[in-house]
Formats: C-alpha cells, structure tokens, sequence
C-alpha cells in the first residue's frame, strides 16, 4: 500500500477496506463501472463511497440518487450511512427504482396526470383489476390467461412502451394490446398505479417536462446505482435521462 493509502485508511470511514475497496470509493469525479463478485462487498463500497462524497464536501447528502433492487439493501445503506456520518438521512434519495419513482410522482402527481393521494396496485390487485377488466370485455380467460395478460403490461411497460405503440401481428396479439389499452384506461380513471407504471409514469414525466428534468439533473451531482447488471431497458433510460448529457 502507498502512504496516500496508508494516510487513507486512517479514516475510520474507509477502514478496513482493501487497496480495490479503497481506489472504488475515493474515485475522483468520473463515471465508473465496479465489477466484483458475490460476497465481495459491492453494497459496502458503494455505501462508503456515498459517505466519502459527502464527508469530503463534494455533494450534500440530497445532492446525490442512490438506486438499489430492494427495500432491504435501501435500508441496510442508509443504516450504514447513519453509522458513518452524523447526518439526518430521512431527506436523502436512496431507494429503488419504484420507491424514488413514487416519491418523485407524488411531488409532481398533477404534471403526471395523477390524484395527489393515487393508490399503488401490487402483484395480487393488478391482477384482481386485470380479471375484472377481461369479464366487462368478455375476453375468454383460458384462451388469454389473466397471469398472461399481466406478465404482457408488466413486460411492454419494462420496454418503455404504451398499447398504441405495442406491434400487433394476428388476432391474439391485437387482443392483447387492446386488454392493455382497457387496462391503462381502468388505471386512469381509478387514479391508481401498478409497479411497472411508477416508473413508465416518471420517466415519460421528465421526458415531458424539461422544468422538471432539469430541475433533477442539477440536483443530483453523483448517481450511484447497486446492481446496475440487472438494470431493465425502461430502468437505464430513466437513470440516463435524469444524469443528464454532461454527467
């Protein structure tokens, strides 16, 4: 180890960290992609890295966005962050992708065309809205199975896409989008979203908005994003658009 390492590690912030933990977490401002195996301490490098940023007074802790998979690595980070620095972490944006979505939309829910108090369907009562939907229609549910139908909108709407702009090549599949079409007008006019909405919903909001969009683009200085290898299409656009062209 050379002595600006040495000097290094006699933060307790970045003790205990390896020469690769260390180099991870006190990058200087530039992009990075940090590959590492299992149980290698990715989570904890990118909580410490977090801590450095804002003990070093490069950011304010709401001046960065740090994305994780889970609602139990959001909290594990936060814990540590708490752990770290004598900071109040409540107003701080770490989260998932759904959780900062939904925290965006109900800041903005008349931009987005939402109720201020819009309710969030899960798994189970989108479903529930989707079999319901399918009987007003008179779908046939054994020739177009509700689970189906669900894992279609939850897929179109991973790819960043609406019914009108969802390809149709027979009768099934023109079906299909229509059942979507039905189903985002449901969602519409019962003021409530499902999971793959929150953030097809926020992302065509700051597509839409540029006041909005820039207003987040400048806020967030660093963007920090766990488990970026599972990143979905919709996911990496929403996360590209919000750093911007100069980040």
């Amino acid at each position: 180890m050379n002595i600006q390492n040495s000097t290094l590690t006699q933060d307790p912030l970045l003790a205990g960290l390896n020469n690769k933990q260390l180099e991870a977490v006190t990058l200087p401002q530039q992009s990075a992609l940090i590959l590492a195996g299992a149980g290698s301490g990715k989570t904890r490098v990118l909580t410490a890295r977090i801590a450095w940023l804002i003990q070093t007074g490069q950011v304010s802790p709401t001046g960065l966005l740090a994305v994780t998979f889970t609602n139990k690595a959001a909290k594990e980070m936060l814990t540590r962050i708490t752990a770290s620095l004598p900071i109040n972490t409540r107003g701080m944006w770490v989260g998932t992708f759904h959780g900062l979505c939904n925290r965006l939309l109900r800041a903005h829910h008349r931009e987005a065309g939402l109720p201020q108090s819009f309710q969030i369907l899960d798994i189970a009562d989108q479903l529930s809205v989707i079999k319901r939907l399918m009987k007003l229609m008179n779908v046939d549910d054994e020739k177009f199975p509700p689970k189906q139908v669900q894992n279609f909108i939850n897929g179109c709407k991973d790819e960043g896409l609406r019914a009108h702009a969802v390809e149709a090549y027979d009768p099934h599949s023109v079906k299909m989008r229509e059942i979507f079409e039905e189903y985002d007008k449901q969602c519409q006019r019962d003021g409530v979203a499902d999971f793959a909405e929150l953030l097809l919903r926020c992302y065509e909001l700051l597509e839409r908005d540029a006041n909005i969009r820039q207003h987040y683009q400048s806020r967030f200085k660093y963007i920090l994003v766990d488990e970026f290898q599972d990143t979905n299409r919709l996911q990496y656009l929403w996360l590209k658009l919000l750093a911007g062209k100069d980040n």
